[in-house]
């Protein structure tokens, strides 16, 4: 198991387990349907390379500027 943090969709912000080895993940919603994450490596410049699962409509440049927004907040709070 390891720990990653979801970005877009319903889930965004939210860290989660996710078994290790798991790349795709799927939630059902009322209010949005059916969320499908996939796993992803993003490069964030202060932060290195990162794993998340994001939802799997979203763009690389926006999964990248979600990442980011929730790393910074992260290291500003520590």
């Amino acid at each position: 198991m390891s720990i990653v943090l979801f970005v877009g969709g319903s889930k965004d912000g939210t860290r989660g387990f996710i078994p290790h080895g798991f790349t795709k993940s799927m939630r059902e919603t009322l209010e949005h349907g059916r969320e499908i994450y996939v796993e992803r490596m993003v490069r964030l410049a202060r932060f290195g390379t990162v794993r998340v699962m994001a939802l799997e409509s979203l763009c690389e440049d926006l999964v990248a500027r979600l990442a980011r927004r929730y790393y910074e907040a992260a290291a500003q709070a520590a």
